[in-house]
């Protein structure tokens, strides 16, 4: 059997990006056993003429070390994807990481290496049909083709979609993060799409002792709160419902806004009421002392298809807490029926209600520790179980579960 000695994961977000989290730069932080080596997604012309330092510095590649992690930035991330631009910068960039990379691993790096890429990183099939990895993971973690953003722009959609044709084709292993998601594109493209759940770090959220936060001093309680993006999936009807049908609760919200994902009258009117106070994003480190000023955790969500597919990071996060956490019907929460409150619209604010006054000192430490088995590591585990299935070769895990 072989054995792998490093994984390249291509990154969603700069690993130093705090306006939202995402499952690739936890995974990457979690697989401790082997080099785990990130690489940050090119940030195309206009982020990089709002940046002139990484203008002027993304002429060749760079690296640095994040807790143990290699972050790596690419060189020429700032060619647009027009004119096929970013696929000759992509082609010259794995040329350049092909190098790297056998200075690291020796001629044979593709018999040690695992490639790692997320259904967020469709504008780089270039450098992977470039560096052809031997072994290579696609992990989708939303529902591409059905995201307002990506269906409604012919150009991007085309480009999902034929970033899905070569990794469909190509992978040494498909995973998705629900099984809504693992059966839609196990159809499309006609074959087998594992299950991967995300996860979360347990020990980030479940802090016993009490934090102060001067920004909440002013908030008075009751207070239910949202953490997370703001986009087309977020239920902002529900939340206008919710801060008239409860007064005198505080909603709270965290979380960057993605303009034009969604309805800007009705974000308007949901910031315009009294009892609703949006503190805008806040670095991960931070999240856990905001969530102990909580009542309850709320995870609002439509009833779009790329709602019900997905597997929100936030609920994991919440029930790390041991918070009461109510949501709307999504199919992620049905493993965790035990502990969140699921309502429908009509009856939310009840569930809430309910939700606080049932607080219980048993459950919450049943909660808390039902979520060890949904660490990230635990998570890395079980990549490395498909990938020995898959393959033939594995890499060292922790012993966690």
């Amino acid at each position: 059997m072989g054995e792998i000695r490093a994984v390249v994961f291509l990154g969603m977000n700069p690993w130093d990006y705090s306006e939202i989290n995402d499952s690739v730069r936890f995974l990457a932080a979690a697989c401790t056993k082997v080099d785990s080596l990130y690489i940050e997604p090119p940030r195309g012309l206009r982020g990089a003429l709002n940046n002139p330092a990484y203008l002027l510095s993304n002429i060749r590649w760079r690296k640095t070390d994040r807790n143990g992690v290699t972050v790596y930035m690419p060189p020429l991330g700032f060619a647009p994807v027009f004119f096929g631009l970013r696929k000759y910068a992509d082609n010259y960039t794995a040329a350049k990481f092909d190098r790297i990379l056998e200075e690291l691993y020796g001629r044979s790096w593709r018999e040690q290496t695992l490639v790692y890429i997320s259904s967020w990183s469709y504008t780089q099939t270039h450098f992977i049909k470039r560096l052809k990895p031997k072994y290579l993971i696609f992990h989708i973690l939303d529902d591409s083709f059905a995201f307002p953003e990506i269906k409604n722009n012919p150009r991007v959609l085309a480009g999902n979609k034929s970033f899905y044709q070569y990794m469909m084709a190509n992978s040494s292993a498909v995973i998705a993060v629900s099984p809504e998601l693992a059966g839609k594109y196990s159809a499309l493209y006609h074959r087998d799409v594992h299950i991967i759940k995300n996860g979360v770090n347990v020990e980030h959220f479940r802090r016993n002792e009490f934090t102060p936060v001067p920004e909440m001093a002013g908030i008075h309680q009751p207070v239910l709160m949202y953490t997370g993006s703001f986009n087309s999936w977020v239920d902002l009807k529900l939340l206008i419902k919710l801060a008239d049908d409860r007064p005198g609760y505080s909603l709270v919200l965290i979380g960057h806004y993605y303009e034009g994902s969604t309805d800007a009258n009705l974000w308007q009117v949901l910031l315009s009421k009294a009892n609703v106070y949006w503190l805008q994003s806040k670095p991960y480190a931070t999240l856990p002392a905001y969530m102990q000023h909580a009542a309850a955790l709320l995870l609002p969500r439509t009833k779009d298809e790329h709602s019900l597919a997905s597997d929100p990071l936030k609920l994991y996060e919440y029930l790390s807490t041991g918070k009461p956490v109510i949501s709307t019907a999504l199919p992620a929460v049905g493993d965790f029926r035990e502990y969140v409150y699921v309502s429908d619209r009509e009856d939310f604010a009840a569930s809430i209600d309910r939700a606080i006054k049932e607080q219980d000192p048993a459950r919450v430490r049943r909660q808390v520790a039902m979520m060890e088995k949904h660490s990230w590591r635990a998570r890395v585990n079980e990549l490395a179980g498909i990938l020995l299935a898959n393959c033939g070769t594995t890499f060292v895990t922790t012993q966690e579960s």
